[in-house]
């Protein structure tokens, strides 16, 4: 799209003084350096205010890109804010105070833009251009500077990157190789997982087969580098994910390689169709990223228990969400969650999950609450932690017991993971006779609890299922470094 200026005038409106202060830390669950945040408490805390519109609209001359709105804005650092709003669909977005600058695309008809400023208040204007028109009337509105604003202190900092999305700061570490574990670590946690095995496949399985999986699921910029701003990170040759998957790959685990299976496919027309592999306001995965972390899963257990294969792509009813609520990364940046919206693609299971019992300490499957509220488009994950509450958040420690009629052979698993599994620990559940979803963000394995979670005439459980998201590896293996 060719870019053009063309500043035709200058409008008198001048839009409220807005009074900007830094994004304070967010009541939120970071479980073992899990991102999680209670969709219920995304903006407690956070005293960033909404833009109040002049009365004086902007107008748009013909051939002209309607002005953008301005609807909220936060501190990133003192001398720079982050600047949501709306505009015409797939714009270009500038953003310039006399001295500074800087552009953007919109992503749908959303925008986020980072615009520094000086060390007071800064008169800011800004404009849109639409492919096929001339560039809007500037907009006009004041930005403050604050002297408190700084990176969050809970490790969930979010930055503002190309294309108006927006990533977890941990992520630019993680491609900058800023977080590599040193050859000693290396070897501690190969260790680790090595003796984790011996005491599960040979102390207590007794020569009957047993095995542990570890599943490694990357970031949404590993996968997506295109989100990161165009300028600025220097990429690392070795990055964490690269050091994790070589230690796993020298133990005798099973391996499930997510970065290999969604760079496959990240380009391909099916995927665009299925919403792509992640969410775009959350790090969480898209239903089919999902899906398909499930599928490879489950691939490999079917290689010794055939009737366990997963549920085949048309299995389940597939359709398109619009206007679901924003996700988490848009509560950790400080946004208010309720400005965000996008598009989704829901993978809801044509199959019963109503499995199982809820018997003392066990669960059925149907019991397990996934979303906030679906009704209201809301589909940030239920991560309720406390047992006393009679619900059953979909991060909370359960066991279940499908308690099939069928005389269908399935396997049991202890099964650990993070926030990256809770789009589809209900569908993995499903394929089991019995497991135990551990308590999100919790990968201490207990290996006695192999002998309580199996099927008749078995010794141990048939699996242990470690997943792990990218964000996880330094949680999951900081016991590897304590021994």
């Amino acid at each position: 799209m060719k870019k053009r200026y063309s500043h035709s005038g200058r409008l008198a409106a001048v839009l409220a003084v807005l009074l900007l202060v830094c994004a304070a830390l967010a009541a939120c669950s970071n479980v073992s350096g899990i991102t999680e945040l209670d969709p219920e408490q995304f903006n407690l805390g956070i005293s960033s205010q909404v833009i109040e519109e002049s009365s004086q609209d902007v107008p748009t001359p013909a051939g002209h890109t309607a002005a953008p709105t301005v609807e909220q804005m936060v501190n990133v650092t003192p001398n720079t804010v982050a600047v949501f709003g709306h505009c015409e669909p797939d714009s270009v977005i500038r953003v310039k105070s006399s001295s500074k600058s800087s552009e953007t695309e919109s992503f749908g008809d959303y925008f986020v833009i980072c615009a520094e400023i000086g060390n007071n208040r800064t008169l800011l204007e800004i404009t849109a251009q639409a492919e096929g028109k001339e560039e809007s009337l500037p907009r006009e509105f004041v930005a403050e500077y604050n002297a408190t604003a700084d990176k969050r202190l809970d490790g969930n900092s979010v930055s503002v990157g190309s294309g108006s999305r927006l990533y977890f700061d941990k992520y630019a570490d993680s491609a900058e190789g800023k977080n590599l574990y040193t050859a000693s670590e290396l070897v501690k946690i190969k260790e680790y997982i090595t003796n984790t095995i011996t005491a599960y496949v040979f102390d207590r399985a007794k020569g009957q087969p047993a095995e542990l999986i570890i599943c490694l699921i990357p970031s949404a910029t590993t996968v997506y580098n295109e989100i990161f701003p165009e300028e600025g990170l220097e990429y690392a040759n070795t990055t964490i994910y690269d050091q994790i998957l070589g230690a796993v790959k020298g133990t005798r685990a099973t391996l499930v390689d997510m970065r290999e299976e969604f760079l496959a496919v990240r380009d391909e027309e099916e995927t665009k169709e299925y919403g792509g592999l992640y969410r775009i306001t959350d790090s969480a995965l898209s239903d089919y990223g999902a899906y398909l972390t499930y599928k490879a899963i489950m691939d490999k257990i079917a290689v010794r228990f055939p009737e366990a294969l997963p549920r085949d792509i048309s299995e389940f009813k597939i359709e398109k969400v619009e206007d679901a609520k924003g996700g988490n990364l848009v509560g950790y940046r400080g946004f208010d969650a309720g400005l965000f919206t996008e598009d989704i693609v829901k993978f809801t299971p044509k199959f019963t999950l109503q499995l199982g019992t809820n018997s003392a300490g066990a669960s059925s499957i149907i019991a397990l609450r996934k979303y906030v509220d679906k009704d209201a488009k809301d589909f940030n994950y239920f991560t309720k932690n406390d047992s006393r509450d009679n619900i059953n958040g979909i991060a909370e420690r359960w066991t279940i017991d499908t308690a099939r009629s069928d005389k269908m052979t399935l396997p049991a698993a202890l099964i650990y993971r993070d926030y990256a599994s809770y789009s589809f620990s209900d569908i993995l559940a499903e394929r089991f006779e019995k497991c135990l979803l551990a308590r999100g963000g919790d990968f201490a394995i207990n290996i006695s609890n192999v002998k309580q979670y199996l099927r008749e005439g078995q010794n141990v459980s048939d699996y242990i299922i470690l997943i792990l998201s990218e964000e996880s590896f330094e949680s999951a293996f900081s016991l590897a470094l304590t021994e």
